[in-house]
């Protein structure tokens, strides 16, 4: 018990200040973070998808998702390489590589012949769509703010709102919240997550990012405690499809890339979504 404990603790001293810092460099350096997320992310995806008897594309799959990643990051990239840009060449970009890899996709599969056409293309194309969005998402908001402040929000959010959720339940606990996919968790723990969320949220606003309306910060934090929870109930889901605990053993004592950043893949577009239509910027 106790070496599994200073597993975690390990693991969080050097990913939490190496997330923080990337965030707050930006450009190139957090764009490659992403990036290395996204790849372990998406390969545990299709590693689970092949337990269900489907072959995934791997490399289709990284490609495209790459290219979502690309297309998020647009203007940091360009200012790295000293490229002009324009944000209708960018949606034109995306939704050129985006059809490219599909007819890829398809093309790919007839020649494989290897199991189900309709199974393959589709996890394949759904692991470019959760991940790229998920993680695209998340570079975007660096782009929208020019600033690391509100990724450090976010990720903080997250993992107070996780803590919260499990000492929560732990504590007071007596109402399951969805057996059917994960029996330890309680309504009474998804609660506390929730309001230590939000407030989580609007003391960030006030400690390093006062230009955030209060409401924004409000909202914001609703978002992390509510669709973070669900992203992490889907995660649950999909593992215990395919009967298994961690998607992969990645980072001792916290599971894989997929049990770690299953929330950011949530709640990310999600406040992109809010940031883009409710926002004044």
């Amino acid at each position: 018990m106790m070496n599994n404990f200073l597993q975690r603790v390990l693991v969080a001293l050097i990913g939490i200040p190496l997330m923080l810092g990337a965030a707050i460099a930006g450009g190139m350096w957090f764009f490659l973070l992403a990036q290395i997320i996204a790849v372990g992310v998406i390969y545990e995806f299709y590693k689970l998808a092949e337990k269900k008897q489907t072959q995934p594309h791997y490399i289709i799959g990284l490609a495209g998702m790459t290219g979502m990643l690309i297309f998020f990051a647009y203007r940091s990239l360009a200012d790295v390489f000293g490229l002009q840009y324009e944000i209708s060449e960018a949606f034109d970009f995306i939704m050129t590589t985006g059809l490219f890899f599909v007819l890829l996709s398809i093309v790919y599969e007839l020649y494989r012949r290897k199991g189900s056409a309709f199974l393959n293309i589709g996890v394949t194309m759904f692991g470019v769509v959760y991940v790229g969005i998920g993680m695209g998402t998340f570079l975007g908001l660096r782009e929208l703010f020019d600033s690391g402040a509100i990724i450090i929000l976010i990720l903080i959010s997250i993992w107070i709102c996780d803590t919260a959720a499990y000492l929560g339940g732990k504590a007071i606990g007596k109402h399951k919240l969805y057996t059917s996919v994960s029996p330890n968790k309680t309504v009474e723990g998804a609660v506390f997550g929730l309001i230590f969320a939000i407030i989580t949220a609007i003391a960030c606003k006030y400690i390093f990012m006062g230009e955030l309306a209060l409401r924004d910060a409000a909202v914001i934090g609703l978002i992390v405690g509510i669709v973070g929870q669900v992203g992490d109930l889907a995660e649950s889901m999909l593992k215990r499809d395919v009967g298994v605990k961690d998607s992969s053993a990645f980072f001792p004592g916290h599971g894989g890339f997929l049990d770690r950043f299953d929330s950011i893949l949530f709640v990310s577009p999600a406040v992109y979504l809010y940031v883009m239509t409710g926002m004044n910027l």
